[in-house]
């Protein structure tokens, strides 16, 4: 009797205990929902909540795509969904300590044909817009348009890092061209008429920076004569700021890898794209707070503080970006430019889309700018065509300064601060044999000069600059198509890329294709296991010629993790007898090359 007392207590308080948390759970049922790509699914889940809760129940995401918001579930479905659909989703519900799960699934259709889905980007839907890419990239991996939207949103950026303007104050940037409204507006329809000239410009200007910073002594590496000049010329300002290059090469070096790992994020999402894109960006650009002073205002133009000087006497204006300097052609009050501020009592507004487009046309302006909801652009095929070969021109300056150690050793520097006009051979040729050879140019230099910096990844930055040149062709054609597709409507007035702004019919698309074949024949010789070139330089009296194998370089960097062991021996260098070279085929790049070349012959 007591053994069945003691077991009815028992499964009693089983019961009691089981039953305590079945009283406690929220009992959520949501059932399975359906989209269609480009639309927003907004679920209240609320209703599905089949218990008595209080309003302090609170949702959360679980496992699967979307977000929360308040106490709605929001999915926002992009084309390319309905290739991965459907998609489980698992909500839990919490209130005073009860809680509660629901699974459901999302089935996706496809958009219908000729549609476009659009994501409108403001300063308010920023974090929301890349949550919604960064989610859409993440349940379907392999999609291009999700990945190239991505690396777009993150391009600009570092484009602007590279050219040393971004977070830096306006103040920085050459003033007489942004004071002066003419050039203004005649960079505007440089820019709109001929694209590929912008991309060659500024590609040429990323390289112009970089090679224009002090440390381009390091870059000079075929002239010593030359790298001694270079260094006289600027010995005033290395006497007056302290500026020595030993150890600020490195610091470069260190800081454009880092740069290159960032734009190398970009280029892997960017360059996924290879075809049109059913997904439209529309970007507000007046729905940003500019100013930064917690407010946007949208249809209140941006101001400028300028503060100038003429005869000490100094002038503080502010300016409106259109109204006074594009509009009116207003001009400081001093002639010379001390700073340039974003004035935080203006307003946010910096695209006027009639202004610019009446520039675009060769039209007279005659009234002042009104900004309004019309005023924002398209991102599609043609602009990311545009950044990836920008980024593509970047990444590769970058890594091309990565690859190899280029500070040469402290002793060196040293000796040409100390030499007067040209580097005396007889330093060099320490065994005084009378011959200079790559043992002996690594001592004179440094032994770690033009060799890798990063043994395990300098030979994969080597092979990514080919992989870069390799989508040339393919990227000029994806801007091609995209140029014929936009015809003059109304609605591509939002689109740069556009025949609005670029003049485009059949011809000059047959030509640019042109150009594409072209591009890729050139490429045959850098391609793996690519065509042989043939130099036509004769060898001998058989008929011989010089091959040159480029695509050994990028098949084979690990050849050429020391630049100075293919350097040639001089042969008694007072009177230039003779050069051997150590390795004729350069790593397996140069066919029929000497050992040795004799200047009597």
């Amino acid at each position: 009797m007591f053994k069945k007392s003691l077991v009815f207590l028992s499964l009693f308080a089983l019961i009691a205990l089981g039953g305590c948390s079945l009283f406690r759970a929220i009992k959520i049922e949501i059932p399975d929902q359906q989209v269609t790509e480009g639309e927003e699914l907004v679920v209240d889940l609320n209703q599905f909540v089949l218990s008595s809760v209080s309003d302090g129940i609170s949702f959360s995401l679980s496992s699967g795509p979307g977000r929360i918001v308040g106490r709605d579930y929001v999915f926002t479905s992009l084309p390319g969904d309905s290739e991965n659909s459907p998609f489980k989703v698992k909500v839990s519900a919490r209130d005073e300590g009860k809680s509660g799960v629901a699974e459901f699934q999302i089935n996706v259709s496809s958009i219908p044909e000729g549609q476009k889905a659009e994501i409108k980007l403001s300063g308010d839907t920023v974090e929301e817009f890349e949550q919604i890419i960064d989610d859409f990239v993440k349940r379907n991996p392999d999609n291009p348009e999700g990945h190239a939207i991505r690396g777009a949103m993150k391009a600009i950026p570092q484009l602007l890092k590279l050219l040393d303007i971004y977070n830096s104050q306006i103040g920085s940037l050459d003033i007489a061209g942004t004071m002066d409204r003419s050039e203004m507006l005649s960079g505007l329809e440089d820019l709109v008429s001929n694209p590929g000239q912008v991309v060659r410009s500024v590609s040429t200007d990323i390289r112009a920076r970089l090679l224009n910073m002090q440390l381009k002594l390091a870059l000079i590496l075929r002239n010593p004569g030359l790298l001694t000049n270079v260094l006289a010329s600027s010995g005033s300002t290395v006497e007056k700021s302290g500026y020595s290059p030993c150890g600020e090469i490195g610091d470069f070096q260190d800081e454009m890898e880092d740069y290159a790992d960032s734009l190398q994020e970009v280029w892997d999402d960017i360059s996924y794209l290879s075809g049109e894109m059913k997904i439209v960006v529309e970007v507000f650009l007046n729905e940003f707070d500019w100013d930064e002073d917690g407010v946007v205002e949208s249809d209140r133009e941006l101001m400028l503080k300028v503060v100038s000087e003429e005869d000490s006497i100094t002038y503080s204006e502010s300016f409106g970006l259109y109204t006074d300097i594009l509009f009116l052609g207003k001009e400081p009050k001093g002639d010379r430019i001390v700073s340039i501020e974003v004035d935080p009592d203006g307003g946010d507004a910096v695209f006027d889309l009639d202004f610019w487009f009446m520039i675009s046309q060769g039209l007279e302006i005659e009234y002042a700018p009104v900004f309004d909801e019309n005023d924002y652009l398209v991102i599609d095929e043609g602009e990311i065509a545009i950044l990836k070969m920008l980024v593509g021109s970047a990444l590769s300056s970058a890594r091309a300064f990565t690859i190899y150690d280029l500070e040469p050793s402290e002793a060196f520097m040293e000796y040409l601060e100390d030499v007067d006009d040209e580097i005396d051979p007889t330093e060099i040729d320490t065994n005084s044999d009378g011959n200079i050879d790559a043992s002996e140019v690594k001592a004179f230099i440094g032994t770690s000069f033009l060799t890798f910096r990063n043994p395990s990844r300098s030979p994969i930055w080597l092979s990514s600059i080919r992989d870069i040149a390799l989508e040339a062709p393919e990227t000029t054609m994806l801007l091609a198509d995209d140029l014929l597709r936009d015809t003059q409507t109304e609605d591509s007035k939002h689109n740069l890329t556009s025949q609005w702004y670029i003049p485009f019919d059949q011809d000059v698309y047959d030509a640019l294709e042109e150009s594409a074949n072209v591009q890729e024949e050139l490429l045959d010789y850098i391609r793996p296991n690519g065509e042989d070139l043939d130099t036509e330089i004769p060898v001998d009296e058989e008929g011989k010629t010089i091959i040159l194998r480029l695509y050994n370089i990028f098949d084979h960097p690990e050849r050429f993790s020391d630049l100075l062991t293919f350097f040639p021996t001089l042969i008694n260098y007072e009177m230039l007898e003779g050069i051997e070279f150590p390795d004729p085929t350069f790593g397996g790049v140069v066919v029929n090359l000497p050992k040795s070349i004799s200047m009597d012959n």
